[in-house]
């Protein structure tokens, strides 16, 4: 297969096809042992990449100071406001740890296949719309703390 002709037909996703979708980003990530999953760190956040057979995920984590029993609303408003506002990303809030994670998400449709320029593109995508909505929430939680903070 010619380089003009992997740019023209689609061709199945795979993670090793995502690393490489990466790769001409200037972005190594590193594929794991069970070929559905990687990892990079990005802008100082841990990213995973998640293959399914319909669909990749790429989602990135960032603790909080705050407790996970701690009864302050502030990061899940936050998270309410940029799940009300973004599209190419989501917000959730996990509580499984000691602190608050903020996980944002993205998906991207890899069922029919995908060339590798929409492959690039829709990774590009995803990866700006998801460290995006990082930044969103650290700016809505400072935002919101402050007014807080003022009003107290």
């Amino acid at each position: 297969m010619s380089t003009n002709d992997a740019q023209t037909y689609t061709s199945l996703v795979t993670i090793h096809r995502i690393a490489d979708a990466m790769s001409a980003h200037g972005v190594t990530i590193e594929p794991d042992a069970s070929g559905r999953a990687a990892v990079a760190n990005l802008n100082g956040f841990n990213v995973l990449f998640v293959l399914l057979d319909s669909v990749a995920i790429i989602r990135a984590d960032a603790s909080t100071e705050t407790p996970a029993d701690s009864p302050d609303p502030t990061v899940y408003l936050a998270a309410n406001q940029v799940n009300s506002t973004f599209l190419d990303a989501r917000a959730l809030v996990v509580n499984k740890a000691d602190t608050l994670i903020v996980r944002t998400e993205s998906e991207t449709q890899v069922a029919a296949g995908m060339t590798d320029e929409q492959l690039q593109s829709a990774l590009k995508l995803s990866i700006d719309g998801v460290l995006q909505a990082q930044d969103a929430m650290r700016a809505l939680v400072d935002e919101m703390t402050q007014a807080r903070e003022n009003r107290d």
